[in-house]
């Protein structure tokens, strides 16, 4: 493990430690974010272009997190009257900086990046700065960068709570129950306290054993022959952790095929909550997912763009790390319809 990676571990079992979360509604209730823990941030030197354009590089416009991430984005820059424009990734780390570099050079006010990788902004930091730009990260993780704000969802909290679900509805059968976890792409910053705090919940339960570890690429595809694999290896798992929903979708096909369901057959936990994944546990093809809130991460990014334009000072969950932190909830059959539009 890297030593960026390994503080982004860190700072995310802490959170969960101090339980020092902000929910989406209370966050966007206060631009000014005063009523979060923590020391404020001396404003930097920037500048506002006019007309205000914000610039948003996206991880994937391909998953329905990143979806509507962007438009949590968009509908704050509409709501203040700002321009917008956009890049899309594509989960590659080279369009990552030059995507993030033509919005600098396109005149924005403010950039918002949500990194394939962190290791790799270092030199976007440092065009926006140079240019007086103030840069945001958008989830995932900045590394060591000098970046301005930082907002991310508790991932240890959700690996722990992903465990815990499962050991609830697991722990009545007889034996040892087999699970597995289905990893995110190495080196994504995120995937590392989502598997973390999962296993260390299950190492509190002896009668619990986690029989594969493996890297389904945050992928549906991906998701479904890795998941195949298991069902292979291990007839007897009861139990799947993914990672994202991607993979989640990509575990429930491969359990369909093989004439399982992924709620009585083996318990099939996701993370994040898209879309398709509700779906799935409307259905009862899938039995949970951990929710995350991208559309109001990308409000409040916007928000902390505001103020950073603005000369404004900010107060943050975790000074060191610049960071606001965002709750996360388990959503099963019991509570999809709220969630569900």
């Amino acid at each position: 493990m890297s030593k960026k990676v390994a503080e982004l571990g860190f700072l995310n079992r802490s959170i969960s430690r101090r339980g020092a979360l902000i929910g989406a509604g209370v966050v966007a209730a206060s631009p000014l974010f005063s009523h979060i823990l923590g020391a404020e941030a001396a404003a930097a030197d920037f500048k506002k272009k006019t007309p205000i354009k914000i610039g948003y590089s996206v991880y994937d416009l391909k998953q329905s997190y990143w979806e509507s991430y962007l438009q949590g984005v968009q509908a704050e820059c509409k709501a203040e009257g700002y321009g917008f424009v956009s890049s899309d990734q594509k989960s590659s780390e080279a369009a990552e900086v030059s995507g993030s570099i033509n919005l600098i050079n396109q005149g924005i006010s403010a950039l918002i990046v949500s990194p394939v990788q962190p290791a790799a902004l270092p030199a976007v930091v440092t065009a926006a700065h140079k240019a007086q730009i103030p840069v945001i990260i958008g989830d995932v993780g900045g590394g060591t960068t000098p970046y301005d704000a930082f907002v991310l969802s508790d991932n240890y909290g959700g690996g722990k709570l992903a465990a815990q679900y499962m050991v609830k509805k697991l722990g009545s059968k007889p034996g040892t129950k087999e699970v597995a976890i289905l990893l995110l792409h190495p080196g994504n910053a995120v995937g590392i306290p989502r598997s973390q705090g999962f296993l260390d919940e299950m190492k509190k339960h002896p009668d619990f054993k986690v029989v594969a570890k493996l890297n389904a690429n945050d992928e549906v595809d991906k998701g479904y022959t890795v998941t195949k694999d298991i069902l292979s290896a291990h007839p007897n798992v009861a139990g799947i952790y993914a990672c994202n929903d991607p993979e989640a979708e990509g575990a429930q096909q491969a359990l369909k095929t093989a004439g399982k369901s992924g709620v009585t057959d083996v318990l099939l936990v996701g993370f994040n909550g898209d879309p398709p994944a509700l779906q799935l546990i409307k259905s009862g093809a899938m039995a949970a997912t951990i929710r995350q809130d991208p559309f109001g991460q990308g409000r409040t990014c916007v928000k902390l763009a505001t103020s950073l334009m603005n000369g404004k000072a900010l107060s943050f969950s975790d000074p060191k790390a610049k960071a606001v932190f965002f709750s996360v909830n388990l959503v099963d059959a019991s509570n999809v319809g709220t969630y569900l539009k």
